[in-house]
């Protein structure tokens, strides 16, 4: 009796975790009806994108629906097709290889470590993963990042360059002012030039990090429209804090958005829109100055 108790509370418990990263169908709703119809560009060859979030970290209770989010915009648009795993082994270069672009969606901590092993096969395996990922784009690959994949890998600095920006702090948690830094870029047509509003976590980053010099901003926090004690909250003394950006890493192409904390972020139709841009840019299908804002 109590080895059928033990089972069914397993059972129980394994259920519990199912149902935890399902995304509510109320939520799927919106996001279906938020879709763009068709993708900015016509692919120029069939694209297949990773989906990555496994977190050694905090975890972002929107990670379900976001997954959900990116694999519904490549099956509507036709844009990509979209594989979702926490498995740190499709990092492996054979498996690797047969994706267009890897999408490090809310990823946190050094989170190809395996948990299995000693500290040194740990440590082994987890380099062959991170020179995989190295090697991927350099060679002509596409890398995608959404809020929290810069709060991966604070202290790999190949990694750091790759994404743009490393975590360090997200003082503004309400509705703020984004100014559209680049309006004729084509990752930013979803904007109609215009500026925008917006309610999420807004990261700040590093300050050897998400420099102008080195990538072109697309869309910043509009510090100039918002109140003083506001903008004070931020660390930088430079005043920069970027948003989302597009650069280059060897051959490959590189896109990143902080936007993607909260549920309803996948459900704004620009923001998907500026989201499968991004990946078009990253896939090498959509054509975008990725040249950096400032000269050094």
């Amino acid at each position: 009796m109590r080895r059928l108790m033990l089972v069914l509370s397993l059972a129980a418990l394994c259920l519990g975790s199912v149902f935890a990263q399902t995304p509510n169908p109320k939520d799927i709703e919106k996001v279906e009806k938020a879709m763009p119809t068709e993708a900015p560009a016509k692919p120029k060859a069939k694209r297949n994108i990773l989906i990555f979030s496994k977190t050694a970290g905090f975890r972002h209770s929107s990670i379900a629906l976001g997954t959900r989010a990116i694999t519904l915009l490549g099956d509507k648009t036709g844009a990509y097709t979209a594989f979702a795993t926490e498995d740190e082994s499709y990092f492996e270069p054979e498996k690797l290889a047969k994706f267009d672009a890897v999408f490090m969606l809310n990823t946190t901590g050094d989170c190809f470590k395996p948990k299995a092993g000693t500290k040194e096969e740990q440590a082994k395996r987890e380099g062959e993963l991170k020179a995989s990922l190295l090697d991927f784009v350099k060679s002509g690959k596409g890398l995608i990042g959404i809020h929290a994949a810069t709060d991966t890998y604070a202290g790999w600095k190949e990694y750091n360059q790759m994404m743009g920006g490393a975590f360090d702090g997200h003082p503004w948690t309400q509705k703020i002012p984004i100014k559209n830094a680049d309006p004729k870029n084509a990752v930013n047509a979803a904007f109609d030039a215009k500026d925008l509003e917006i309610n999420d976590e807004i990261y700040q980053f590093r300050v050897d990090t998400a420099l102008p010099t080195d990538r072109k901003f697309l869309l910043v926090m509009d510090t100039a429209n918002m109140p003083e004690k506001e903008v004070k909250k931020g660390k930088r003394k430079d005043g920069l804090y970027p948003i989302s950006w597009i650069s280059t890493f060897g051959k490959g192409r590189t896109f990143y958005c902080s936007l993607g904390h909260r549920e309803e972020i996948y459900w704004n139709p620009a923001v998907l829109k500026h989201y499968l841009a991004g990946i078009q840019y990253a896939t090498g299908d959509l054509e975008a100055d990725a040249t950096p804002t400032e000269k050094k």
